[in-house]
Parts: structure tokens; sequence; C-alpha cells
């Protein structure tokens, strides 16, 4: 009879212990919801759809898709932050690459801002339909509209490949539309 009366607060308490672990725990090529203003809702295989709330983590595949006049920061992996405006999708690539183990995102429609701290051999890489930005330690933003990209840097040098070329884009310098490459 008490096992009856204590199981279900245990299995609430491992579950609540699960989720706080959730939000400190930073898995290798995975994101952590850090704010949310507005709707927003992710969608991964297996796990279906889910509104966004601050400390869900996004793993490999995940999408991430804002509302109208809605804004989501995400912490991810080896120090990269991540800010996706409003009517924009992104999607989570996780780990790429052999070796330096570069970290990959997705902007599949929209914007998002991107603050790289990382150090040493590691890097980001953000692919949209019709580019290729790559990082080692920056600050940028990228907009796809239409498939048509456009990259805006605010600090440090971004190299940008697409079909047309490609571009290595500084804050000196002005904001490159892939249509320039």
């Amino acid at each position: 009879m008490a096992f009856r009366t204590l199981l279900p607060a245990v299995v609430a308490a491992v579950w609540l212990i699960g989720l706080a672990g959730s939000v400190r725990a930073q898995t290798p090529g995975s994101c952590i919801v850090t704010r949310v203003a507005g709707g927003a809702v992710a969608t991964a295989q297996g796990v279906g759809r889910q509104g966004v709330t601050t400390g869900l983590r996004l793993g490999p595949n995940a999408t991430l898709r804002t509302g109208a006049g809605a804004r989501v920061t995400m912490k991810c992996s080896d120090g990269l932050e991540v800010v996706v405006g409003p009517d924009s999708r992104v999607q989570i690539s996780g780990l790429i690459g052999a070796g330096a183990r570069t970290f990959g995102v997705r902007l599949i429609d929209g914007i998002a801002g991107f603050l790289f701290s990382g150090s040493g051999k590691k890097g980001v890489q953000v692919r949209t339909p019709s580019a290729v930005a790559a990082v080692r330690s920056t600050e940028w933003a990228m907009q796809v509209d239409q498939r048509a990209s456009a990259v805006f840097t605010r600090e440090g040098t971004v190299f940008v490949v697409s079909k047309r070329g490609q571009a290595r884009l500084g804050p000196s310098m002005r904001d490159l539309s892939l249509e320039d490459v």
C-alpha cells in the first residue's frame, strides 16, 4: 500500500531532476534555449512537436520555428550563441566534419544572429539554401528571404561560399548579398 502511495512522488521527483539536469548539461552538438519572447515551436524526429520554453535542449536535426514578433536565444556547444528572429526557421546540425569538429546550423528561412566566442581549431558553419558561412570567432547575422541569403558582419571575419563564388567579409566591408558573389 505504501509503495503505491510513494510511487507517483518518486516518479515525479526523478522527472523533475531530469529536467533540471537537461538545462545545465550541455551535450556536444546541441543547443539549450536560454530566452524566449513570443511563440515558437520545436520539432524533432522521435519527439514530435512542442512549444519552446527556457531550458529546452535541441539536439542534432531538431528544427526551431519562431512566430511573428518572436525571438529565441540559444547557447550551443563550443561557445556559440544564436538569436533567432521572428518568422524564422533554423535546424541544429550538431557537430560536423572530422578532426576539428565544427558546429553546424542551418538557417532555412528568416533571420538569425550569431555570436561565436570559441577558440582554437573549432568553428561554426551556417548553411542556407544558397550559401555556406564559416567562422572561427566573430559576431554576425544571416538572413534568408525566398532562398536568397545575405550576411551582415559586426565583428571578425566571415567566409561565405555559394554556387556563384566566394567572399571574405569583415566589419569594415559593406554587407554582402549573394547576388554580389
